[in-house]
């Protein structure tokens, strides 16, 4: 009697057979039946660094997807793409791109998306895995009707894989995967992927990436760093862009032109610069704005130094009849909501107030010498035309006699005795030119008791220019005057920066520094903010080496390579 026995029953084998092959190719027909075409720009690895002498940023000899260019930051910022494209079958899920509003700013919550291709047909393809730094272009997605009518081709959506491995869904009945499942974010304009991006448009004469071993006819476009080249002659190998003898920047259009949105930040950034020029129009801050507060002069009345000087000085009366007999008023500060800040204030009664628009009607005569005209400004514009629609209306008080009275200091009142004009020992000096604050009463003719020492409260960050303290008149040149009166300024033209001094009666004060400049620091601009900051000189050694003064302290403080030492 012979006895016989099944074979134990199993899907799995330890090798691939018959069932494997004929799930494999099933699976392959419906990726072909039901897929979509994925345009791939494979990843060769790192371009070439060249002759490096940083030993974490090594010369490979052979392009790989597995080195690494920067061994210290671990990153890949330059990559090779094969110049052919491949194509092949994958499948995946459409979905809306909807906003996430749920947390603090705005997100997109499903802008990734995850695409599965036949394993075996990728690798007989493309001879590898599809792995992290490769580039998909889906050609389903071409947006044939792009706002911008000038376009000439239908604008391309890229993604780059960010990461990869088996589906789950891939594995078949015999535990063998057949699919490959990857992961994909939209493509941003980034140093890595500028190899794809900056292709020009017309591939009609265009050689792809420079080679060093090839020479290059004229007339034919080449990539080089991050930008396109095009041969202006003959060039012989190894001769490599920008050499203005063989090479200038080609102006064909490319894709990063049209699909990044560096152009488009570009012209952000500079309307907020012009913006910002026309708000800021000088590097620091704009001391117009603030005041000089009225101090006590360098002598009292009685002709004995105060010994306060530069020191605010309180005001004490006011003038309110044309008798000149002073009515005290008292100190407030006023709290208003169009203030920014509260306000010093003397208040004085209704009578008071009556008294003081008498006098003024008075010493000026409204009916015959002044003349009040309403004009409208010219609307302020910036460099793209935008700005106000109309301008400010102001009031314009013109004087068409001599204004004699009364007298003030910048507060309007009397804060020593030797500031009233009509006070026994005053010595002050009478003048039309409006002292200190911007909110004087035009009416008033105020004491310039002696030109301001310093700059007061304004003193900040480059506020220094050739301009003294309130305006007061300022000589120039590259030697000091012989006769200087006290109180004289000069400003000497034979330093950099220019230096404003003050004549005191014995020595030559300096108060400040010419250094404030428009804030694009331009070349034209005498200011060390200029001229070594933003330096773009340039120094030739003996040996005909050209070195620019402004260098990175990357390169300067670069510790020397130790020297190999010999084979014994």
């Amino acid at each position: 009697m012979i006895n016989t026995y099944m074979p134990r029953l199993s899907l799995y084998r330890s090798n691939k057979q018959n069932d494997y092959r004929f799930l494999d190719r099933s699976i392959s027909e419906m990726l072909t039946v039901g897929g979509t075409d994925l345009y791939i720009h494979k990843y060769l690895g790192p371009t070439n660094q060249g002759a490096s002498v940083d030993y974490t940023q090594p010369e490979y000899s052979t392009l790989n997807p597995t080195n690494i260019q920067d061994l210290l930051f671990l990153e890949n910022r330059d990559r090779t793409y094969d110049t052919s494209i491949y194509r092949l079958r994958g499948h995946y899920n459409v979905q809306n791109l909807d906003f996430d509003l749920s947390q603090f700013g705005l997100f997109l919550n499903n802008d990734i998306i995850f695409i599965t291709v036949h394993y075996n047909d990728m690798i007989e393809l493309i001879g590898r895995k599809l792995m992290v730094g490769d580039v998909l272009e889906l050609p389903h997605l071409l947006d044939y009707n792009p706002l911008k009518e000038t376009i000439p081709v239908a604008l391309k959506r890229f993604y780059q894989i960010t990461d990869s491995n088996y589906a789950s869904e891939g594995f078949s009945v015999t535990w063998y995967p057949h699919l490959w499942r990857i992961k994909c974010e939209p493509l941003v304009d980034s140093q890595e992927f500028s190899q794809i991006l900056q292709e020009p448009i017309n591939q009609d004469n265009y050689l792809g990436l420079w080679d060093k071993d090839k020479t290059y006819p004229p007339g034919y476009i080449i990539s080089y760093g991050d930008k396109n080249y095009e041969s202006i002659t003959d060039v012989p190998a190894g001769i490599y862009p920008p050499n203005p003898a063989y090479w200038k920047l080609s102006e064909e259009q490319n894709l990063k032109d049209i699909l990044a949105t560096y152009n488009k930040n570009i012209e952000i950034n500079n309307a907020a610069l012009q913006e910002a020029a026309r708000i800021l129009p000088e590097a620091g801050y704009n001391r117009s704005s603030l005041y000089i507060s009225p101090t006590y002069g360098e002598y009292e009345s009685n002709g004995v130094l105060s010994g306060k000087n530069d020191q605010p000085a309180p005001p004490v009366s006011v003038v309110t009849s044309s008798s000149g007999q002073p009515t005290t008023g008292t100190v407030a500060i006023i709290r208003n909501p169009n203030y920014k800040i509260a306000s010093p204030v003397v208040k004085i009664s209704k009578q008071a107030l009556k008294s003081i628009w008498d006098i003024t009607a008075d010493a000026i005569n409204v009916s015959t010498q002044i003349n009040l005209e309403v004009l409208q400004l010219a609307p302020k514009r910036i460099g793209n035309n935008s700005g106000q629609v109309e301008g400010d209306m102001i009031l314009s008080v013109q004087s068409t006699g001599p204004v004699t009275g009364p007298y003030g200091t910048a507060d309007n009142t009397y804060a020593t005795g030797d500031q009233n004009p009509v006070a026994p020992g005053f010595t002050g000096t009478v003048t039309p030119q409006m002292d200190y604050r911007a909110d004087c009463d035009p009416s008033f003719q105020y004491i310039a008791r002696s030109s301001p020492r310093t700059f007061g409260y304004s003193a900040g960050y480059l506020t220094g220019t050739a301009v003294a303290p309130n305006g007061y008149p300022v000589g120039s040149g590259i030697s000091f005057p012989q006769n200087p009166k006290v109180g004289d300024y000069f400003l000497r033209i034979d330093y950099l920066p220019q230096l404003l001094y003050r004549w005191d009666g014995r020595l030559w004060i300096r108060i400040s520094e010419n250094v404030r400049t428009d804030t694009g620091f331009t070349a034209s601009d005498k200011s060390l903010l200029s001229g070594f900051i933003n330096d773009s000189n340039v120094t030739v050694l003996t040996n005909g080496t050209v070195i620019p003064e402004a260098q990175p302290l990357s390169s300067i403080l670069q510790p020397p390579l130790d020297p190999i030492p010999p084979i014994p």
